[in-house]
């Protein structure tokens, strides 16, 4: 015969738990009495509404698709710092040479015999060139077989490259120019000729989408959960409301770059953030919650205390992420700022998702956030499951030794620390790019041409008012070939 038992949760009602194979309920333990506060009153309250919460975060979802749609994006992708040396010559350069003033890429190329003056290479890299020129956004093409392109062939002979300067600076440009240009140069390529491309505008075009990143470490999260949790649904929640938070937060994105500065990467690096912070907060809830049922509460008991508990922890730790990230503002990069609200931003959303969509959705399962086998021993077993182990018995360990324990922890951290003391700082260029991108082998192209230094000039800018002002140009343009560690020098 199947028995069927009943637990009376804190407002009344009447949870069932299906026994092994039909039904029992677990043994009523104790209860936690959160009654009281504004965390237990929402996690009730989302708990009792659980589908009026899930259609609200349908309804906000939708609305910001539909915002988002309307309003579109509007990226800034300015990284210039107003009143900097580095603005100041842009400026300068926008205005006195507009062509000079977009980004400048480069088309490399090296021959496997012969030099690049052969007849063969002059024709095939010539007409290339002549075609990039006519194409939308390119400013001019330096070629090195024309009369302003001296000293664009290495001493060899093997290596050539052309400057192909753009009407905008990179991260304005269509993607869809820099890919006409990028397939026209790449269509030159032959058993004898290798032709390789680099640049700023290059880099951006051959930057893969972390779309399929984001979807594979879903999944190896997804599997690992299932794996703690053994069941399908219990997995399910932190992926489910870490999802809704970022999406949600991804698309308020839209409005704010009406309002303020944002560049463009910044969905990707609110995305990573909010997945990473998202399944963290859920999976302190929904595990709280699952000790909860196993212990003798009932659902909405158990979502309650979760939420009392794990759920003020996410709160707190939601709020200190918010409070770091936005530390940026103070740096005084104006360019950043953006950046900062809108990864806050996401950080926000994957929090009221977790304190309001999770309790719903714990409503909405009910006891089948266990797995079957935990189910099955909370039918037949008398008395509310121990839920003691290795970590509960580690907890007292540390209870018992705070001491020594915090001592080797800061022993640990000590060591950890020691290569920070050799750290040194510098910027990353496209000698860091992968060894099979065409900006990579670019790099070591020039490089092997002319030089380690080539891939890093530093570009003066100056502005002449008077004879005085020119002379002192000129003196300069004559030291600096002088000066320690600078190869060569050369003027437009």
């Amino acid at each position: 015969m199947t028995k069927t038992s009943a637990s009376t949760g804190p407002a009344g009602r009447v949870s069932d738990l299906p026994a092994a194979g039909g039904g029992a309920t677990p043994q009523q333990g104790s209860r936690t009495d959160a009654k009281g506060g504004f965390m237990p009153a929402v996690a009730r309250w989302c708990f009792r509404h659980r589908f009026v919460v899930v259609a609200a975060w349908v309804v906000v979802l939708a609305g910001l698709a539909a915002l988002g749609q309307a309003v579109k994006s509007n990226y800034d992708n300015s990284f210039s710092l107003p009143g900097t040396g580095s603005a100041m010559a842009q400026q300068l350069l926008a205005r006195a040479v507009p062509a000079q003033a977009g980004d400048s890429d480069t088309i490399v190329w090296q021959v496997g015999a012969g030099t690049v003056r052969d007849r063969a290479v002059v024709a095939r890299m010539t007409g290339v060139l002549n075609r990039i020129a006519t194409m939308p956004e390119v400013a001019a093409v330096v070629s090195p077989y024309g009369p302003h392109g001296a000293g664009q062939i290495s001493r060899d002979g093997r290596i050539a490259y052309a400057e192909v300067n753009f009407t905008k600076q990179a991260d304005s440009l269509a993607s869809a120019d820099i890919t006409r240009v990028i397939n026209t140069a790449e269509a030159a390529r032959a058993t004898w000729l290798n032709v390789q491309l680099g640049g700023d505008a290059i880099g951006n075009a051959e930057q893969s989408s972390l779309g399929f990143s984001s979807v594979v470490g879903l999944l190896a999260a997804s599997v690992v959960l299932f794996i703690a949790f053994g069941s399908l649904l219990a997995m399910l929640l932190p992926v489910v409301t870490a999802v809704a938070g970022v999406v949600s937060g991804l698309m308020a994105i839209a409005p704010l770059t009406h309002t303020m500065s944002v560049v463009n990467f910044a969905p990707i690096l609110g995305a990573l953030i909010g997945l990473g912070v998202g399944i963290d907060y859920a999976l302190f809830i929904v595990t709280r919650h699952r000790r909860g049922l196993r212990s003798g509460l009932t659902p909405e008991e158990a979502a309650v205390t979760a939420l009392n508990t794990s759920g003020r922890a996410v709160l707190f730790a939601g709020g200190t992420v918010c409070i770091a990230i936005l530390g940026i503002l103070v740096l005084g990069l104006s360019f950043l700022n953006g950046l900062a609200v809108a990864c806050a931003l996401t950080v926000v959303f994957t929090v009221l998702a977790a304190v309001t969509l999770l309790p719903a959705l714990l409503g909405v399962f009910g006891w089948r956030v266990l797995s079957r086998r935990q189910r099955r021993r909370l039918a037949t077993q008398r008395a509310p499951e121990d839920m003691g182990g290795v970590w509960a018995r580690w907890a007292g360990t540390v209870e018992r030794r705070p001491a020594v324990l915090a001592a080797v922890a800061a022993a640990v951290m000590v060591v950890l620390a020691i290569p920070v003391l050799s750290l040194r700082l510098g910027s990353s260029d496209q000698g860091n790019d992968p060894s099979s991108s065409t900006t990579r082998q670019t790099y070591d192209l020039l490089a092997k041409g002319f030089g380690p230094g080539f891939n890093g000039p530093l570009l003066l800018v100056a502005q002449t008012g008077s004879p005085t002002d020119a002379a002192a140009l000129r003196t300069l343009q004559d030291r600096l070939p002088h000066v320690a560690n600078v190869t060569s020098v050369r003027t437009h």
